[in-house]
């Protein structure tokens, strides 16, 4: 039988206030799972977040509410949280009243944050016994490994991707979705309408609000990773260069300076935008509201193709009972087997995360009709982890300002975006002083 470390879980002040930018803790036991002796149903909360348009909450509750009446001996509530930022928040908070739930779905981004908590489970061990290993994706598996430990099971990969109008397309003459940020400017301005002056049609809309996320990959598809473990590269030449660009679109009159997430989807589907940057979970949702045909694209690339990923994994609490962290476990394998992944995916369009569900019957008959599936995941092979940088979240807040401060024209790309990396590495280097203090 399995040895659970006993200790209870502690979370001193010093760690709860130094929570959105905790390091990696190093030489941890993992808490190994003992099977459950329960007299009833084991009653856990999993807190996950919607990040993308469509009715996630309805897919999500209709999962939870199958496993519950296939496990009569697990009863889980499915806590919709808000935003993947409410949702870390509201869990770091419960963390600090030593009542977190059993399970969560953060960003991937929030890895080092849970663990300088010292909150996960180390499922390692339960993954090597089962098929993780083998079946998962390992640039999916990747992002919830650190120092060759596993703390979560992927579940909602994703990338942004070019939606656009082919109506639209087609009416201005445009034969093919561009491949270049050259194209994208040119094909941007052919698509962009005016009546009297009177914008009609954006050419494109980048998704705002997780506008720093696109601009990642805009780093990456100009060669550059825009942060290493203990530091970010905002400031490089290659960021600059991408910043400028667009605002270069903006002063075009192809592209608004500022957009929301939703909103964005919404000025997608109401024809408003001919172009969209936007998650591959938005898929099903864009495809079948349009009364337009979507089709689906790489981001344009400039030195070359590049995807920031974004998405969460399923995480499990460490400081539970052993009975609550073997079905947390049994809960997420089940909400990640092949034959849920494979309906999760066709149901979203979030990447699924295991091999055998992209190579089912049904996955394999899903491809055939919408081709467009299968563009995030061929982009997912240029693509890396998103922002994995000690307090992730407020290096965010610094960079998405120098962003919007550009776009709006009150400050150039450069003196922007050089603040915005003083300000981050000033937060990461005092963050991990306190970790370390």
């Amino acid at each position: 039988m399995l040895v659970m470390n006993p200790s209870k879980f502690n979370l001193s002040r010093r760690k709860f206030l130094a929570a959105s930018a905790a390091i990696p803790v190093i030489g941890l036991a993992p808490g190994l799972i003992r099977s459950a002796r329960a007299s009833g149903p084991v009653k856990l909360q999993f807190m996950y977040p919607v990040g993308v348009s469509g009715d996630i909450n309805r897919i999500v509750s209709g999962m939870v509410a199958d496993f519950n009446a296939q496990h009569p001996g697990i009863e889980v509530e499915a806590i919709y949280a808000g935003s993947y930022d409410n949702t870390e928040q509201k869990v770091i908070t419960s963390l600090g009243i030593d009542e977190p739930p059993s399970l969560w779905l953060p960003i991937n981004s929030a890895l080092q944050t849970f663990l300088g908590l010292d909150a996960l489970e180390d499922i390692t061990d339960l993954a090597k016994a089962d098929d993780i290993y083998d079946d998962f994706l390992p640039g999916f598996l990747n992002t919830c490994i650190s120092d060759d430990r596993l703390y979560g099971l992927p579940f909602q990969p994703s990338t942004p991707v070019l939606y656009y109008n082919k109506d639209a397309f087609k009416a201005a003459g445009i034969t093919k979705a561009p491949d270049t940020w050259d194209e994208l400017l040119v094909a941007a301005q052919a698509l962009t309408l005016r009546e009297g002056g009177d914008l009609k049609r954006w050419g494109l809309t980048v998704g705002g609000g997780w506008h720093d996320w696109i601009f990642e990959c805009y780093c990456r598809q100009n060669e550059l990773v825009p942060w290493q473990k203990d530091k970010v590269l905002f400031d490089r030449p290659e960021a600059i260069e991408a910043l400028e660009f667009w605002k270069k679109m903006v002063d075009a009159g192809v592209m608004p300076a500022a957009s929301t997430w939703q909103g964005s989807a919404n000025d997608f589907l109401a024809g408003h935008t001919a172009m969209l940057y936007h998650s591959t979970g938005s898929l099903t949702n864009l495809r079948t509201s349009a009364s337009f045909d979507v089709g689906v694209a790489f981001m344009p690339k400039n030195k070359t193709y590049g995807a920031a990923q974004g998405g969460g994994p399923l995480m499990i609490a460490k400081n539970q009972s052993d009975e609550k962290k073997e079905a947390s476990w049994t809960f997420a394998r089940w909400m990640t087997n092949t034959e849920n992944q494979a309906k999760w995916s066709r149901a979203t369009g979030y990447l699924a995360v295991r091999k055998s569900a992209w190579e089912s019957a049904e996955m394999q008959s899903y491809l055939v009709e919408v081709p467009a599936a299968k563009v995030a995941l061929d982009q997912a092979a240029y693509a890396g982890a998103f922002l994995q940088v000690p307090g992730y979240h407020r290096v965010r807040e610094h960079l998405k300002s120098a962003l919007d401060r550009t776009l709006a024209g009150e400050v150039d790309a450069a003196s922007a975006l050089v603040e915005a990396n003083n300000n981050s590495n000033r937060e990461i280097e005092r963050l991990m002083r306190r970790q370390k203090g």
